[in-house]
């Protein structure tokens, strides 16, 4: 049985007095096994992060179901770890609370919060800030930290949507590496959704391509490249025709969406 069975999902937004409803998401298939890391990849306003927080229970679908190990999803659950692209950390709390908040909400001892926070504190690299505050932190920080939140958790599926889409170019290379580097050592199954073709290419063991607004999947392409991956694999030529593929077929799709819009 899949891990994730996203089943002709469909959205549509209600319209007002004034606008006709929004159709967000044509149905849309996708089956997500074990151990999966799946890129989302998309043109803007294509219902990427809409088919995500469907997925997370942060909405609603207007048909279709999603199922997580047969089990029908109809509400947020500790089963799956949200990242989202802004800094979503409690400010009032350190990084070691940060982390602990969903191990102390459901119980948790506190001397096993503190071996799980220490274990993933360490594992995306934040020694020495465990008593630091978010606002002392840089971007990049605050995302490890998220991060580390949500895998704390040990929740079945770990859902990202941009999550280092605000970040530097350097700083954002770097912690797609960090992300690739947990994964290849947990083997987490990961939905992540992204505009970066050469993003969704490094972490991805297959990227799903989506259609322009309504959006629906595309097609599916598996990134045959080999672990662990340095970030010195995105200017061999494997990669590039990995790439070079992928841009024509969104370069189609948002060509689709500005024609739509004029």
């Amino acid at each position: 049985m899949s891990r994730l069975a996203i089943d002709a999902v469909s959205r549509t937004f209600p319209g007002g007095r004034r606008h006709a409803p929004t159709v967000a998401l044509e149905p849309t298939t996708l089956t997500v096994a074990d151990n999966d890391f799946i890129s989302i990849l998309g043109p803007s306003g294509c219902g990427k992060s809409t088919l995500l927080r469907i997925v997370a229970g942060l909405d609603v679908p207007t048909s279709g179901r999603v199922f997580l190990d047969g089990a029908p999803v109809s509400a947020p659950g500790a089963d799956r770890g949200m990242v989202f692209q802004s800094y979503t950390l409690f400010p009032w709390l350190t990084v070691r609370q940060n982390i602990c908040f969903g191990l102390r909400e459901k119980g948790v001892a506190q001397v096993r919060q503190d071996e799980i926070a220490a274990r993933y504190v360490e594992r995306v690299g934040l020694r020495g800030f465990e008593n630091h505050y978010p606002k002392m932190l840089s971007g990049g920080m605050q995302q490890r930290t998220a991060i580390a939140r949500a895998l704390a958790n040990e929740p079945k599926i770990l859902l990202l949507d941009e999550p280092f889409g605000a970040l530097d170019n350097q700083t954002r290379g770097l912690m797609q590496e960090l992300l690739l580097g947990i994964w290849e050592v947990e083997k987490k199954t990961v939905l992540f959704v992204t505009h970066d073709i050469e993003e969704a290419i490094f972490v991805g063991g297959r990227v799903a391509v989506m259609t322009a607004r309504p959006g629906s999947i595309k097609s599916e392409t598996a990134v045959d490249l080999p672990h662990p991956r340095h970030y010195t694999i995105k200017t061999t030529p494997a990669f590039s025709a990995l790439k070079a593929r992928l841009t024509e077929e969104i370069r189609v799709e948002a060509l689709r969406a500005s024609a739509a819009v004029v």
